[in-house]
């Protein structure tokens, strides 16, 4: 709830999974409308750890990033409607986001997901494998160096 110095309150649903409740009291009743438009409703989902280069990272070494994190957001006083209906953003790794998805999205998102994962298993991982057999056979000072 929010409550003006008027007294004028606004109130609204406080999802269950949301990690910040966004009451306050004694608002400036000019700036009600500001606050409404800016209560996100939030929860953080972790991603997973992957060690990778960085032109950041001054040692030239891969160090751990975080990919595909994100949150469930939802925007209750939006001007869209389509924003008020909670969504995942992810983060996918730097700057590169993926917004606004819905349960189609993030289906859609997971199906592409395993089907990279299984590219990577089934054809990349043979690949690599044989490419590396066939290196070590004209370079076998190399055998064993990264695994």
């Amino acid at each position: 709830m929010i409550t003006t110095t008027t007294g004028e309150t606004a109130t609204g649903h406080l999802p269950s999974w949301a990690e910040v409740d966004p009451s306050e009291q004694e608002v400036p009743p000019e700036e009600l409308a500001v606050r409404l438009a800016d209560i996100n409703h939030s929860l953080k989902l972790p991603g997973q750890v992957l060690r990778a280069y960085s032109p950041a990272n001054p040692t030239g070494r891969p160090t751990p990033v975080e990919v595909l994190h994100g949150s469930i957001d939802c925007t209750p006083y939006a001007t869209a409607p389509e924003l008020t209906t909670p969504v995942v953003n992810l983060l996918l790794a730097g700057e590169h986001w993926l917004t606004d998805l819905g349960p189609t999205d993030l289906t859609q998102l997971a199906g592409g997901l395993r089907a990279l994962a299984a590219r990577l298993e089934d054809d990349v991982v043979p690949a690599l494998i044989e490419a590396r057999t066939e290196w070590t056979t004209y370079h076998p000072h190399t055998a064993g160096v990264r695994q």
